[in-house]
């Protein structure tokens, strides 16, 4: 057991102070390099730049501060790596979209997360009555994104990906949504994983359990799923299919997940036969694999067969033509903060920012990003392997959260150079965006709550 005295923490202070280091260094040199671009002495405008770094040390110092009052020693890189992580979005939106950018990414997005994180931190309880609240918070989930659906606000693809809910900013629903299928699925497996197991019938190699364990599951996706495609958005159908594939596996014996991902693959084809001659694929759903397929090509776009006046490359694949121009000029070790020409990619400060960064950091940072994002994966999985096995919700929840940030990190950054369609998904702690950071901080966040539990078990 801990004994009763303040942690020193001192491999994530040293960490921390790192990160800072890395923040104030950065701004400094993207202003500079921004003023000198524009003939215009670097040191004007600086102290309003660097006032964010110093609310970001501050609010990170906070949780530091927590965590050492909570006399938790384990688990020391986990906040650092996060910090580091939004470190480099945050230099980089503040090129893009200067100091406003970066207030409403921390005022929308990251503080609010650290927020939530430090209340979980000292109300851990908190955490177990996820469990109690699984079915309130899935109801919720599937509430919100059927509103966003219907009555959501409609963007400038036609997709309705926010709500807005009066005075409130407009808010991201699908964001909810996974999380609350994360915790759903956690709970669930929990409460009839075991008896799922043990009544399955046996058909040669593979095992075949009771139907009725897998509706409620099924049917969350379902519903989610059609409220998506309703919302057009389908970076969020791709994630939630993830996670939910991602903790069955997880949860169930692998002889029953292959049974049941048999099952799941059969009735997606039935409905994608089902969907291609009774569904109309949207527009910009149509437009982006287009892109994906030739992003130069001269064809004309059509609208229910009437050319637009627009081809390919004019449209949807200007985005990724630009993204790959960023890539190459980049090259190693980028042009320099300020002295590329990022802007020239649309939406370059959320869905492209990856190559906002590989121009201007070059491929060294970028690789190096990818590696802190592997790190973070994979210390949330040793931490769900190591918890107690009798806290199978608390280990399935960080599986849950662990599958989340791949499947975003995946898909954007695939989208961005090309191997996949782009999808319009956020990449985690990099984009700009509100609901979306506010999420991802928290998902991390429960990582640090649960240190608790293994600091508690130990000898």
């Amino acid at each position: 057991m801990f004994q009763p005295r303040l942690s020193s923490r001192y491999t994530e202070a040293l960490l921390l102070g790192i990160v800072f280091a890395v923040y104030f260094l950065g701004v400094v040199l993207a202003h500079a390099g921004l003023q000198v671009q524009q003939n215009e002495n670097p040191m004007v405008g600086l102290f309003r730049a660097i006032l964010p770094v110093i609310v970001f040390i501050l609010s990170f110092s906070a949780i530091h501060l927590v965590l050492k009052f909570q006399r938790l020693d384990m688990e020391q890189i986990l906040l650092p790596l996060m910090g580091l992580l939004c470190v480099v979005g945050l230099v980089m939106i503040y090129r893009l979209q200067g100091t406003g950018g970066v207030w409403q990414q921390m005022g929308r997005g990251l503080l609010p997360g650290l927020v939530v994180v430090a209340a979980l931190l000292i109300r851990p309880a908190w955490v177990e009555k996820m469990r109690r609240w699984a079915i309130s918070l899935s109801a919720i989930g599937l509430v919100l994104s059927f509103g966003t659906a219907f009555f959501g606000v409609v963007d400038e693809t036609g997709a309705r990906l926010a709500l807005k809910l009066g005075p409130l900013p407009a808010i991201q629903t699908s964001e909810i949504l996974k999380i609350a299928l994360i915790i759903f699925l956690a709970w669930y497996i929990e409460r009839e994983g075991e008896a799922a197991e043990g009544r399955a019938q046996p058909l040669g190699w593979l095992r075949i359990p009771s139907v009725r364990y897998f509706i409620p599951g099924g049917l969350f996706v379902g519903m989610g799923v059609m409220a998506l495609v309703q919302m057009s958005d389908f970076g969020a159908v791709m994630i939630l299919g993830t996670i939910f594939i991602g903790m069955l596996y997880a949860g169930f014996e692998t002889r029953i997940f292959s049974t049941v991902a048999l099952i799941g693959f059969g009735l997606a084809a039935l409905a994608a036969i089902i969907l291609l001659f009774a569904w109309e694929v949207p527009t910009v759903i149509r437009f982006r694999f287009l892109a994906f397929l030739d992003p130069w090509s001269n064809t004309m776009l059509t609208i229910d067969g009437e050319p637009i006046g627009i081809t390919i490359a004019q449209g949807p694949g200007y985005q990724i033509q630009q993204a790959i121009y960023a890539l190459i000029a980049g090259g190693l070790s980028g042009t320099g903060l300020g002295f590329g020409s990022p802007e020239y990619i649309p939406l370059a400060h959320s869905d492209f920012i990856f190559a906002a960064i590989l121009e201007e950091m070059g491929a060294v940072v970028g690789i190096a990003v990818l590696i802190v994002f592997v790190i973070i994966l994979l210390r949330l999985l040793r931490l769900a392997a190591i918890l107690p096995k009798e806290q199978a919700f608390e280990r399935l929840l960080l599986t849950g959260v662990g599958i989340h940030l791949f499947a975003q990190l995946f898909i954007m950054v695939g989208g961005t150079i090309n191997l996949i369609p782009v999808t319009g998904v956020t990449i985690p702690f990099l984009s700009l965006g509100g609901m979306a950071m506010l999420i991802n901080v928290t998902e991390v966040g429960l990582a640090l709550v649960l240190i608790r539990r293994l600091e508690v078990h130990s000898p």
